[in-house]
């Protein structure tokens, strides 16, 4: 059964601080473990990306777009977006000052059009002293001026998670998008695309998609939901000028089927190494909780509790690993075709080139450009003696008759 801490231990990240992560009481999640991770997964990043903005900009804000709350079970909130944010903020405003002896303004805006949902949200946040907190009562698409003339100048993260698949437009919330900062999005995509089955004369998605054209992801087959969410993905990364635009998956708790997709965009290498260290982070605590709600399925469905805890079981074949393989086979054929075309290209460029596939990690970029190193592919310009992994200093320069060899 589900008990005890949720997160792992506390460890040092590649910056130095150490991260904090909370224990979550399991009733807050029981039947509900993709709210879970996905709370997971948006506390992992946004403590990776205030730090790493906190480290020398003097201000840092977080948009909630559609803070609810919606269906809370914890006493304080405990289980919700916005008060996991103002916690995760505050640790880290806190450890930049330790690390650093600098102070970062760090601001929260939290939108809700829901007369109900609104008066708990401003009572669950009238206490807060320590952190400047915006509450907006408005549908998140129509405040979009006041939320940018809040945030100023400062770099921010959007943070986009709707109940359904309208009242967040890519062409309305453009001036958002195109701010200086970066965005994430819950994209529905199990709600989304049942209502894609069956369409109606009055229904469009042209809102959703920010367009027209979107018709032609509704043809089935095993490419169905790819091509749904990568046709999101490049209209989210042109109406919002991103240069990477990448997903992660929350399957849903008992089966192998897509909950929703974590659609996420950024103009910054760094951002999208972040996101990839997360979302590496991510799949196994991913697997570790369906593991569990699936033998807590199994003790309901038999009546008999199982003789084993959860760490004890062998999980089988990774709900990820098929698709893993898939996408680095793509992303080793993208750099293939870039290399025959360019002959020379930064090393920085291959990693945003790769990594934007999803579960496709640094580890795996670093690997494949050493595999062409060592057979006689490429040579990696500025290498020296003492170096065992490419950096983003380097530059792949293919070598005569190098392509021959694949």
């Amino acid at each position: 059964m589900w008990s005890g801490p949720c997160l792992p231990s506390r460890r040092p990240d590649s910056s130095g601080h150490r991260e904090s992560n909370r224990v979550k009481p399991s009733a807050y999640y029981r039947d509900c473990e993709q709210t879970y991770l996905k709370h997971f997964f948006l506390e992992q990043y946004l403590e990776r990306v205030a730090y790493n903005i906190g480290s020398f900009a003097d201000e840092f804000v977080y948009v909630d777009g559609f803070s609810g709350p919606w269906k809370s079970k914890g006493e304080d909130f405990e289980d919700t977006s916005f008060k996991i944010a103002i916690e995760k903020l505050r640790q880290v405003r806190e450890g930049i000052f330790k690390a650093r002896g600098r102070r970062v303004d760090i601001r929260c805006i939290f939108v809700e059009k829901d007369a109900g949902r609104f008066e708990s949200l401003r009572s669950a946040t009238e206490g807060v002293g320590d952190i400047d907190v915006q509450i907006l009562h408005s549908e998140f698409e129509l405040v979009i001026p006041e939320i940018l003339k809040l945030i100023g100048k400062a770099f921010s993260f959007v943070f986009i998670d709707p109940a359904g698949w309208t009242g967040f437009g890519p062409e309305h919330i453009a001036p958002i998008l195109r701010h200086r900062g970066e965005v994430l999005v819950n994209f529905m995509f199990d709600h989304i695309n049942r209502f894609l089955d069956t369409p109606s004369p009055e229904m469009s998605f042209d809102d959703l998609f920010g367009g027209p054209g979107w018709e032609a992801v509704l043809e089935k087959g095993p490419g169905r939901e790819a091509a749904i969410v990568a046709l999101y993905c490049e209209r989210l990364r042109m109406i919002g000028g991103f240069d990477f635009v990448t997903s992660t998956r929350i399957l849903k708790p008992t089966s192998d089927r897509s909950y929703f997709h974590l659609v996420y965009g950024t103009r910054h290498l760094k951002g999208l190494l972040e996101f990839r260290k997360v979302e590496e982070k991510f799949v196994e605590e991913q697997e570790r909780v369906r593991l569990d709600a699936k033998q807590t399925q199994r003790e309901r469905r038999t009546g008999m509790e199982s003789l084993f805890p959860t760490g004890d079981l062998q999980p089988g074949p990774r709900s990820f690993d098929a698709e893993r393989q898939d996408n680095l086979a793509q992303s080793r054929e993208r750099l293939i075709e870039l290399l025959k075309r360019q002959k020379r290209v930064d090393y920085k460029v291959v990693l945003g080139l790769m990594l934007e596939f999803p579960l496709v990690w640094e580890g795996d970029v670093r690997a494949e450009v050493l595999r062409l190193r060592n057979s006689g592919v490429i040579d990696i310009g500025n290498w020296k003696p003492h170096q065992r992994v490419p950096n983003k200093e380097h530059v792949l320069v293919v070598r005569p008759r190098g392509l021959s060899k694949l």
